[in-house]
């Protein structure tokens, strides 16, 4: 069986795509694909990508940048713990926004301080700690959701 080479891989796919991640509490990544058939549509346009936060079914733009064709990803740092966000990725034109593809929304989880409590093992009354499940239930996080590295 023989191994991919990274010269073996596509520049791209040839999609439109925006995606937008959370990375942490205050840190949202986002990364696109422009077709040539888009590029080509907007050679000429300054390439606006921006960062909204979504509530109440409105989206209220927070952050605007402009990266060029070729970047193809960005990190929007300094993001609201807690809340909802949105990327688009467009241009302005007569002082309008138009957006060419927009993300899916994501919540970015709320900032919370962790602090290890190990399990101290013993017999009776007395045994103190917290287990990894209690741990689990209090956080909110189901066991489906966690992956094993």
């Amino acid at each position: 069986m023989g191994y991919l080479e990274v010269s073996d891989l596509p520049a791209g796919y040839g999609e439109n795509v925006l995606m937008l991640l959370v990375q942490s509490s205050t840190v949202l990544f986002a990364y696109w694909e422009i077709s040539s058939a888009a590029q080509e549509f907007l050679r000429g346009k300054n390439l606006i990508l921006r960062l909204a936060s979504v509530a109440n079914g409105f989206a209220v733009p927070r952050m605007v940048v402009s990266p060029s064709f070729y970047t193809g990803d960005w990190y929007f740092r300094g993001v609201n713990p807690g809340e909802r966000y949105r990327a688009e990725l467009g241009w302005f034109e007569n002082g309008e926004f138009y957006p060419l593809l927009c993300s899916e929304v994501v919540d970015v989880p709320p900032d919370k301080t962790w602090r290890w409590v190990p399990v101290r093992q013993g017999r009776g009354q007395g045994a103190e700690g917290v287990s990894f499940v209690e741990a689990v239930r209090a956080i909110g996080v189901s066991s489906g959701s966690l992956s094993r590295h």
